[in-house]
């Protein structure tokens, strides 16, 4: 697809084939049917999330990750099997829970680099290094979901890393 296309909204996928529930859940409740914003929008829905969190108790990221991770596995196997392709481009689900999952990671050290995180992470998840092509192949939708967690592990930790570092430069 052209980077400089207009914006459009497509047809969800497997419309007719699967439950509504399954294509909302599977495209995040529509993010990832405005292309090319879908996995951005998606993102940018939970953004406030982890500032919020800090309030709440620290189990409750991991958890939320888990069964956002879960409801991916289940809706992405379904639409597979539905329209016989593996990762559509709309479905972004993935994105959001590995998301939700760097941000249990990034929080520990400053929230305020959430937003510089989802952007270089989409700008990864676009180009698909190693090994996410190889963690892409694992069956159904556990691999849909699971390349997404690649990036967003290596990059959580660079960016606490990061942080680190800056906050032993201040002391």
């Amino acid at each position: 697809m052209d980077p400089f296309s207009p914006v459009q909204l497509l047809e969800p996928p497997g419309a007719g084939v699967v439950p509504l529930r399954t294509w909302l859940a599977a495209t995040w409740l529509g993010a990832g049917l405005l292309t090319p914003f879908g996995a951005g929008l998606a993102v940018l829905t939970v953004l406030p999330l982890p500032a919020l969190a800090t309030a709440l108790p620290k189990y409750l990221l991991p958890a939320l990750v888990l069964a956002v991770f879960l409801l991916g596995v289940h809706v992405s196997s379904g639409m597979e099997l539905a329209t016989g392709e593996k990762d559509d481009r709309r479905i972004v689900i993935d994105e959001v829970a590995a998301f939700i999952f760097a941000t249990a990671i990034i929080r520990q050290t400053c929230w305020r680099l959430l937003v510089p995180f989802a952007a270089v992470f989409l700008f990864v998840d676009r180009l698909k290094p190693w090994p996410m092509p190889y963690v892409e192949q694992l069956p159904s939708g556990w691999g849909v979901m699971s390349d997404d967690l690649v990036p967003a592990l290596a990059l959580g930790l660079v960016f606490v890393g990061i942080q680190t570092l800056l906050n032993a430069r201040r002391d």
